[in-house]
């Protein structure tokens, strides 16, 4: 009894997060305190909703032990449009690394289709959502600053351990799978984030005295 109520908080709180994350982070876009990339945004989508679809295929519709990846769905979707309306003087222009990495997604849902391998393309996913955060924590490395939503990411990641609970409780493979990628590159990148917002302004202010 004690681990469904648990269960069940996790799963509120993970919504609960989520949605703080979303509305912190489009409060930011909106202010034009952030500088997202719509690319970006649109390659987050792609990766989200076919690790969505592949997910609901392969484990029966199961939403709330793979209520992160539902939730992430709907906060990218969100700030997509958020971006569209209030951060995109410039249109839409994909890197080659953006083109390679639909390329990808496209391999992954032909990949599915021929081999009906949800299961396994979920995985694919994963592998291709990791990728994703490269231009992120390339443009995090060569500005030297922070240009992320410090509060919005931490409730992401309060949110993927949140999510590990159902995902351990229902002992869902790709549920366990998803949060713990979440934990691990969320965690890793509000670390860089960290760094380049509190540390590396002081070390650049004593390197410049000396």
């Amino acid at each position: 009894m004690v681990w469904i109520m648990l269960r069940e908080f996790a799963v509120v709180m993970v919504v609960l997060l989520m949605t703080s994350s979303a509305v912190r982070y489009i409060w930011q876009i909106r202010r034009r305190q952030i500088e997202p990339a719509t690319s970006t945004w649109i390659i987050f989508l792609a990766g989200t909703a076919l690790s969505f679809i592949t997910y609901m295929l392969a484990e029966d519709r199961d939403f709330e032990t793979g209520i992160l990846n539902t939730m992430d769905v709907l906060e990218v979707s969100s700030i997509l449009v958020a971006v569209l309306i209030w951060a995109n003087p410039g249109g839409v222009r994909f890197s080659r690394f953006e083109k390679w990495y639909l390329a990808g997604i496209g391999l992954i849902i032909v990949y599915g289709l021929v081999f009906g391998d949800a299961w396994g393309s979920n995985l694919f996913v994963q592998g291709l959502i990791t990728a994703g955060y490269i231009p992120s924590v390339f443009k995090v490395i060569t500005s030297r600053r922070n240009t992320e939503s410090f509060l919005a990411w931490t409730f992401s990641l309060f949110a993927g351990l949140f999510a590990l609970i159902p995902a351990f409780f229902d002992g869902n493979t790709l549920a366990i799978v998803y949060s713990v990628r979440t934990v691990v590159l969320v965690g890793s990148f509000l670390s860089l984030m960290a760094y380049f917002q509190f540390v590396y302004p002081s070390r650049r202010k004593n390197l410049e005295k000396s």
